[in-house]
């Protein structure tokens, strides 16, 4: 767990497997970390001339969609090498 102070949230590391689901593909991909505002990526799979920042997304929170049936709607927020920022959206407190 670490506090980062530019988006001003407790993150919590990860190395599970999951999968983005963004324009009709999915991607998997590794949860490098999350807070409860949002979600950064890593993936070498995923074409970055599909996905640019403001695209609505889905997380699917491990890497088989039939073990994990639900979807957090996301909007890309940074796009950068192999990573992906994503902020949830809809979360309501």
């Amino acid at each position: 767990m670490f506090y980062d102070k530019a988006r001003r949230g407790l993150r919590i590391a990860c190395d599970d497997k999951c999968l983005l689901v963004c324009n009709g593909e999915q991607y998997p991909c590794k949860l490098e970390n999350i807070s409860v505002s949002g979600v950064l990526l890593n993936s070498t799979s995923i074409p970055f001339t599909r996905i640019k920042p403001g695209d609505t997304c889905g997380l699917i929170m491990c890497c088989d969609p039939k073990l994990c049936p639900g979807e957090y709607r996301s909007k890309v927020t940074r796009l950068d090498a192999a990573k992906v920022a994503l902020q949830f959206l809809d979360i309501k407190f």
